[in-house]
């Protein structure tokens, strides 16, 4: 797993509603920062700007990019509605809405652009971060082991969806998570 990879997954697992980070070079990094702007021809600043644009974009890839199939065995229906119940506290508003709009689409089949629309995100990575999350919290909660991308690392989302590419990326929620969501009122 690269650097920008372990990042994300570390992103993920954080519980904050966003998240901060800042920069702090050593004197070395610095050093190699100013030379390789002097390099490109850049300056620093404008180095700096289009290394962590590009670092940004590697990064939502890694979010964004769901490139797994898992076969791992899901909690029940009833197991799912314990779980929503339990952690109904922690549900975001974006959470409710992202669910509720996924919900009512035809075989509860969307794109994450949708849902990203639905709950008020201007991008869809949100919608991979908060389904994240709640994969987390409920996964957490019930004690179960979250499935795995293809290099072993955590897979959250995969707990509430499945993923499946036609002409852009689709999730479906999980049969037991449609019915818990019925049976705690989400929807």
């Amino acid at each position: 797993m690269n650097k920008v990879q372990k990042l994300a997954h570390k992103v993920l697992q954080r519980q904050e509603e966003s998240v901060r980070f800042s920069i702090t070079l050593t004197k070395t990094d610095n050093l190699r920062l100013e030379k390789l702007a002097e390099i490109i021809g850049r300056s620093k600043s404008a180095f700096c700007s289009e290394l962590i644009s590009a670092a940004l974009d590697d990064f939502e890839t890694v979010i964004d990019t769901p490139e797994c199939e898992t076969d791992l065995p899901l909690p029940s229906a009833e197991k799912y509605a314990k779980a929503f119940s339990a952690i109904a506290d922690k549900l975001t508003e974006g959470h409710r809405a992202m669910l509720k709009a996924h919900y009512h689409k035809h075989n509860q089949t969307s794109t994450t652009p949708e849902l990203a629309k639905a709950a008020g995100y201007e991008h869809f990575g949100a919608v991979n971060l908060q389904y994240a999350r709640l994969g987390e919290m409920l996964a957490e909660y019930l004690n179960w082991s979250l499935p795995q991308h293809s290099d072993g690392s955590p897979f959250p989302t995969a707990f509430i969806v499945k993923w499946h590419k036609k002409d852009v990326w689709y999730c479906t929620l999980h049969p037991q998570v449609v019915e818990a969501m019925k049976t705690v009122g989400l929807v």
